[in-house]
């Protein structure tokens, strides 16, 4: 008989439990991010939370294995380049002992997770439930998504939460990395190389574009900023709103400005159906082109080929 497991994690909402003490000291240091094991080859920096980690990692990436010495199935004569990949292939593969089986209608699965989601059909109880909020799912998939909502990320310079990785990292770009390159001309600061090179262009005469229009002073580092100028100021072409009549200089900003302005006067768009029928074609009643035609080069005529007239008389006479 086994020892108990009386060793368990003291982190809130992992019910992880060890019968060794060392065990459970190895267990914390995934929660703690440490990952003490690093591999001593040149030029990798990989590091893992365990020693046998570690080893399963040298021996697929950094270490050769001649034909007599791979791990290769009885079985099937797969080989494998580790002890551990062979026998999750065994287990998965050759273990053909289903261990979980309902009593219901005999159904079996491998996993116990699986037998209590399926049980869900029977007796209509979500075997799983949130820690936290009490929320309850019929799958285990469901609940470790559930599980992501109340993981917080805490800044370390301030005392603001975020509930997403990807906010918490652009946070901390904008808010508390210091300003890293500055123009030696006008003393401006920038956070990224990018944009200070693209600001230089600004303080050089040869790479600023003036505007061609006469009695317009306005310049431009970017020819795209200088051709949406010349398109809004002197040709007039704006992209307008069809419900305040704004005029906007791109079709992007339009958008913005309805979302931002008109949200809820914008219009339900309505799913097609089969009962609406077909759209009409836009080039009803035009000339329609043959592909053989378009790539012949030969001119377009609405008159009627005297070949296909011959073919179709044929065919009714047949």
């Amino acid at each position: 008989m086994s020892d108990p497991k009386k060793h368990c994690c003291p982190y809130e909402g992992c019910k992880a439990a060890f019968n060794r003490p060392y065990r459970l000291t190895q267990h914390l240091l995934v929660h703690n991010n440490v990952k003490a094991y690093a591999c001593c080859e040149e030029n990798c920096c990989k590091s893992y939370t365990s020693k046998s980690h570690l080893e399963r990692h040298i021996n697929i990436v950094h270490r050769r294995y001649d034909e007599d010495v791979i791990y290769s199935c009885p079985t099937c004569q797969n080989k494998y380049a580790n002890r551990q990949n062979l026998k999750r292939h065994i287990k998965i593969h050759h273990n053909l002992r289903i261990p979980f089986s309902c009593d219901s209608c005999n159904i079996d699965f491998k996993k116990k997770h699986q037998l209590s989601a399926h049980m869900y059909i029977h007796t209509g109880i979500k075997a799983f439930s949130c820690e936290i909020c009490s929320k309850e799912f019929v799958t285990l998939l469901e609940k470790k998504k559930h599980m992501r909502c109340h993981k917080n990320y805490k800044c370390s310079e301030c005392p603001q939460i975020f509930k997403q990785w990807s906010k918490y990292q652009a946070h901390l770009k904008s808010d508390h990395e210091s300003k890293e390159y500055i123009c030696d001309i006008c003393g401006r600061a920038f956070k990224q190389r990018t944009h200070i090179i693209r600001h230089i262009r600004i303080h050089d005469p040869s790479k600023v574009i003036q505007c061609p229009y006469e009695n317009c002073s306005r310049f431009y580092s970017r020819n795209s900023n200088l051709k949406q100028h010349m398109l809004m100021k002197h040709e007039k072409i704006t992209h307008d709103c069809s419900i305040c009549n704004a005029k906007l200089s791109t079709k992007k900003k339009l958008q913005e400005h309805t979302v931002k302005m008109h949200k809820s006067e914008q219009k339900v768009r309505v799913p097609k159906t089969k009962l609406m029928g077909r759209k009409v074609r836009k080039d009803i009643g035009s000339l329609k082109l043959s592909t053989a035609l378009q790539l012949s080069g030969l001119p377009a005529t609405s008159e009627k080929n005297p070949v296909e007239e011959t073919e179709l008389v044929v065919v009714n006479v047949a």
